[in-house]
């Protein structure tokens, strides 16, 4: 065990990013600890701890400043002792390579950044006392727009995972903590946390890492073997089956969650409505929660029950009052409580339109648990993935002067695809085509053609959007290294299969996904797919979300919304249906046109 031999005094003082999977489920055994021992805030803040791991150092693009803050060979002098001094008189070895350093030194002198511009990179660094660092981590978590909700999803400790290779990480039992770093009662209340363990998640982890396998046996076929009606009908039975199988799967993992989904919604709009609803609320929950003595941790989850009340079932308020109370006048007086504010949500909703909006909700998810479908615990709520909180932080300190009421806001201008490089896509590359010379018809395109690393880190992820379209993620044709190293400035879509789907390379490494490069090249949004899909499926997807994101080149055309999908589908012609006629009314900008000003 890790506690043995004195590995656990050794690996208190260093974080992940230093040693790697082990100092990871170093930390996730302490997490487990504390949670057991009571000591919540102790465990989350070792939760947070274990998701900087080592690759994020190796993705980040502040290499050079970080080389800048060497100190100089003036400094390395200055600081020597006097007998490393006399050391060094008495050593030519050392004395070339002062001479070396000094050579550097004259062709480029350094301009050292301040403290300040790089903390962010590990604001953890250096804590050894949990209390402590919990202090920071909502001090951070503070800092960051007040319009998010951030949840960290972490999978609990085993030390199996170290050299284990990745579907058996997948598949390995584990308990799942939900951490609600910041929420609808931040900062007035910290952080709480929130664990869920029992046979049918083990079950469900299992099936998850059969997923993708089952659909590439199913749709992986000889298209000479697919002439007969037999072995048609054979192939759309497999296809229906699997579809079942995903959807009593995505219930199970729904049934597991539940009744705790409700806390992946997000804040509500910001509008005086909502002011006032929301102060009567907190206001009632305050009130009963200080006649009950209830802790911190039930008045934070009662908050958010009542922020959604009209968004759940009478089950599901019925068992959220069973989770915060055993006892039994408590459990009627907030049942009856919460349905009286969704009757009030629901009065306030239909006079407010706006009020029913909510900001984004952003996850933070142990890459052990990222193939997960977590978005579709609250199909109604908008959402965003990191894989660590520092990841998070970084991002935003880059980016938020562009961020706007929660929204990342960017203008686009020049956009960029690359559509089936490898041109052995025929209907998916025919029907794309057809879709961005009518609708982007003024950006830059590259259809069939492989594009070299030049055209992708100097053109592609230098535009203000680009969107890929091919076998998996793009990487074949760009290093990730390299990535890391450009500093995306694109809103990136990769409609590739399992574009950003966790990978692993082998043992004792760190799983890794396409948006780790793009996040590490501080990447201010990338869309990717956690699992494989049919092309006609992909297709549809890709251009709906781009349809409705982004203005056409040219305003007259017909709105994609009324274009025909039957033989854009088949045969990647573009025509209206027959029922629309395009009169000079309609060849108006349409309403449903996003103008240049757009938001993530």
């Amino acid at each position: 065990m890790l506690e043995a031999g004195g590995e656990a005094e050794i690996l208190a003082g260093w974080t992940s990013a230093d040693v790697g999977p082990e100092a990871k489920e170093y930390n996730l055994l302490r997490a487990d600890e504390e949670y057991r021992n009571g000591n919540v805030e102790h465990s989350i803040y070792y939760q947070v701890k274990a998701q900087f791991q080592s690759t994020d150092l190796r993705y980040i693009t502040e290499a050079e400043e970080i080389e800048n803050q060497r100190p100089t060979t003036e400094e390395l002098i200055k600081s020597a002792s006097n007998q490393e001094k006399k050391d060094y008189k008495s050593k030519k070895f050392m004395q070339n390579i002062i001479k070396y350093l000094q050579q550097i030194e004259q062709q480029k002198q350094p301009q050292k950044p301040t403290k300040e511009s790089l903390e962010y990179l590990d604001f953890l660094e250096g804590v050894q006392d949990p209390t402590e660092g919990l202090n920071r981590i909502s001090d951070i978590c503070n800092r960051l727009p007040e319009e998010w909700c951030v949840l960290q999803l972490c999978k609990s400790f085993n030390p199996a995972t170290t050299y284990s290779v990745f579907n058996e990480i997948m598949a390995s039992d584990g308990a799942i903590y939900l951490s609600l770093l910041r929420h609808c009662r931040s900062p007035m209340y910290g952080p709480i946390c929130l664990r869920f363990s029992n046979d049918n998640l083990a079950n469900l982890f299992r099936q998850y890492s059969t997923l993708v396998e089952r659909f590439r046996k199913v749709v992986t076929v000889d298209p000479l073997n697919m002439k007969g009606k037999e072995a048609k009908q054979k192939y759309w039975e497999e296809l229906n089956a699997f579809d079942a199988f995903l959807q009593k799967l995505l219930a199970g993992f729904r049934e597991i969650i539940s009744p705790y989904a409700f806390l992946f919604f997000g804040k509500r709009y910001d509008c005086s409505a909502t002011q006032k609803q929301a102060k009567i609320i907190y206001t009632r929950v305050d009130d009963f929660c200080l006649l009950n003595q209830w802790n911190n941790h039930q008045r934070v989850l009662l908050s958010q029950a009542a922020l959604h009340a009209n968004r759940l079932t009478a089950a599901d308020l019925k068992l959220i009052c069973l989770e915060l109370s055993t006892n039994e006048s408590e459990i009627q007086s907030v049942y009856e409580m919460l349905k009286g504010f969704a009757s009030d949500w629901s009065q306030v909703e239909e006079r407010q339109q706006l009020v029913s909006r909510r900001f984004p909700t952003i996850l933070v998810v142990d890459e052990r648990l990222d193939h997960l479908h977590w978005e579709q615990l609250v199909t109604v709520q908008e959402f965003s993935r990191v894989k660590s909180l520092h990841c998070l932080y970084r991002l935003f300190q880059h980016h938020k002067s562009n961020i706007k009421h929660g929204y990342y806001t960017t203008s686009i201008q020049q956009g960029m695809c690359v559509i089936n490089p490898d041109a052995d896509l025929v209907n998916s590359g025919r029907r794309l085509r057809s879709f961005f010379e009518y609708w982007l018809s003024q950006w830059q395109h590259l259809f069939e053609t492989v594009p070299n690393e030049e055209v992708m880190v100097k053109k592609a992820l230098q535009s203000d959007c680009f969107v890929y379209a091919g076998h998996g993620s793009g990487l074949q044709y760009v290093n990730g290294r390299v990535i890391c190293r450009a500093r995306v400035r694109s809103v990136v879509f990769l409609f590739g299969c399992d574009s950003t789907r966790m990978l692993g390379t082998g043992l004792y490494s760190a799983l890794y996904g396409a948006h780790d490069y793009y996040h590490g090249a501080l990447c201010p949004s990338i869309v990717g797919t956690l699992m494989p899909a049919l092309d006609g499926n992909m297709d549809t997807v890709s251009v709906t979300v781009l349809s409705l994101w982004l203005a056409p080149g040219d305003k007259q055309v017909m709105p994609w919304t009324h274009i025909d999908r039957v033989p854009w589908l088949k045969n990647g012609i573009i025509k209206g249906y027959k029922t629309f006629f395009l009169t000079q009314e309609r060849r108006r900008p349409h309403p449903q046109w996003p103008n240049n000003q757009t938001t993530i």
